[in-house]
């Protein structure tokens, strides 16, 4: 899959700005903040309809401008081309109302929701956020799990959504009810529904590790030269043994979560279930995110987002564009050659920005290319 071209109009930035890109490796050059990584983010909201940088679509349009428009020409492996459109408009609040921001969203002229985009296009995006996976906290590694699985089975995003709103439902019950006859007679129904969707979350986590495992261990190899080997290893307070039986994990997480009602009582707080998952990230037998260098950490992430790459393509038989934001300048020379030449070698779409172009050109794979150069708003040259 190729996005072939992309207009930003009012985007961050950036006044009006025309791009055309190369089907292999698109490089931006140019000092921090001067609208590399808004080039990356563009990309990103026009396959997905919405930032990775910000909830909040205001942010995208241009300061003092009240509306922003994204042009872009997407092409799959199949050579089915789809022309989008995103319109971003601030609208004039009324009365006591917040500000609001309007999205439109058009694909070959018909209105869509930004789930049909969701459905059709999943840019792997990797940034220097990224790399702190391994040795940040819990919620950062569901968060990144959570990510390739919405991008396998967008239903899962939908499971999400609503698990955390009856999670912060029952929270506010258990935090404000004190009639304790009233809290049991609630807490059932919202049990209920904790286990339904926490089941379900529970096995999309599972098998999707499952395929990270088969995936991040080849990869990893490789750039070990076989001297290390990664695995993912599922940590949940729910199962304490390997299973991808639905019924059982429904079963353990009931009888969990009732066994867990007076402290949940105690606490005030939901104590059992997926939002406490956590997996670690073990190298040789060692946790990484405990005993692992800054190098071997690293390493484990860029074999991470690689595995995400390749599973998408597995499933969608074509490879997503990779974004990648400022990556390059965090890893040293051997990781960066060996990222340069993995991306090189196949039949893939990328996005790269860089302070250095000499950072990035030390590969003797690297044929084709074209090189922007970023400025302060303004994108000069289509050096190929």
């Amino acid at each position: 899959m190729n996005v072939n071209k992309i207009r930003l109009i009012h985007f961050r930035n950036f006044g009006d700005v025309s791009l055309d890109f190369h089907s292999s490796l698109n490089i931006f050059i140019g000092n921090n903040a001067q609208g590399k990584t808004n080039i990356i983010e563009s990309i990103y909201t026009l396959l997905r309809g919405s930032s990775y940088r910000t909830k909040d679509d205001d942010n995208l349009i241009s300061w003092q401008e009240k509306e922003s428009y994204l042009l872009g020409e997407v092409q799959k492996d199949n050579k089915e081309c789809f022309q989008i459109n995103i319109l971003l408009q601030n609208i004039e609040p009324q009365g006591h109302l917040s500000p609001k921001t309007k999205k439109i969203i058009k694909a070959n002229k018909k209105y869509q929701k930004k789930s049909w985009l969701l459905q059709r296009f999943k840019p792997v995006v990797f940034t220097p956020e990224d790399l702190q996976i391994v040795k940040s906290s819990p919620t950062v590694r569901r968060k990144f799990l959570d990510e390739v699985i919405i991008n396998l089975n967008p239903i899962y995003d939908q499971y999400l959504k609503d698990y955390n709103r009856i999670l912060f439902q029952r929270n506010i019950l258990l935090k404000n009810e004190k009639n304790s006859n009233n809290l049991i007679k609630q807490l059932s129904i919202w049990n209920e529904k904790i286990i339904e969707l926490g089941t379900l979350i529970i096995l999309y986590r599972i098998k999707t590790l499952q395929l990270l495992n088969q995936k991040v261990k080849d990869l990893h190899q490789m750039m070990t030269e076989n001297k290390e080997t990664l695995k993912l290893k599922y940590n949940s307070n729910v199962l304490t043994s390997f299973t991808e039986d639905k019924e059982e994990i429904r079963r353990i997480l009931a009888q969990k979560i009732h066994s867990a009602q007076e402290r949940d009582f105690r606490l005030k707080v939901t104590t059992i279930g997926p939002h406490r998952d956590d997996y670690f990230i073990i190298n040789n037998k060692i946790d990484l995110g405990i005993y692992g260098s800054q190098g071997q950490q690293r390493t484990a992430v860029l074999a991470l987002k690689m595995a995400e790459l390749e599973i998408l393509k597995e499933k969608e038989n074509e490879y997503p564009p990779l974004l990648l934001d400022d990556v390059t300048s965090e890893l040293d020379l051997e990781r960066r050659r060996f990222l340069m030449q993995l991306i090189t070698e196949k039949p893939l779409q990328t996005f790269i920005t860089s302070i250095n172009l000499d950072d990035l050109t030390q590969v003797k794979s690297i044929k084709d290319m074209k090189v922007f150069r970023v400025r302060n708003g303004i994108v000069e040259g289509n050096e190929q």
